[in-house]
């Protein structure tokens, strides 16, 4: 199902299976099983991959896009992400493990939904 969309960004890149696996700490056997529809992903390792290899993921359904969150959470060890700037939107998202009440849930997701997407965040 992403296998052919994981070897068109790495691809696109030049990159080998090996090197997305050495930037991303992924296993080069896994990236394979990936490639080749032998496994399917998380949307982390997806988001993984493709910040890898120099993209940012959007949700689009329609005329609403989401920027999803550069991957995170230590698997370089460049942590090359810049700095906020005053003027990016606040981080808002909902957990799936989250304790939140669901009427909260429901407005936080209709708030991330609503929000005006104001670059295209792609390379």
């Amino acid at each position: 199902m992403y296998g052919a969309f994981l070897r068109s960004v790495r691809e696109s890149r030049g990159m080998t299976q090996l090197e997305v696996g050495a930037i991303t700490g992924i296993a080069q056997a896994n990236i394979s099983a990936y490639e080749n529809d032998r496994q399917t992903p998380s949307i982390d390792i997806v988001n993984r991959i493709a910040t890898g290899c120099g993209y940012a993921l959007k949700a689009v359904a329609g005329p609403t896009s989401i920027d999803l969150p550069l991957a995170r959470g230590g698997w370089t060890p460049l942590e090359w992400l810049p700095e906020r700037l005053p003027s990016d939107p606040e981080e808002t998202g909902v957990r799936p493990d989250s304790t939140m009440p669901m009427s909260e849930r429901v407005a936080t997701i209709r708030e991330i939904l609503d929000f005006p997407v104001l670059h295209d965040a792609t390379p």
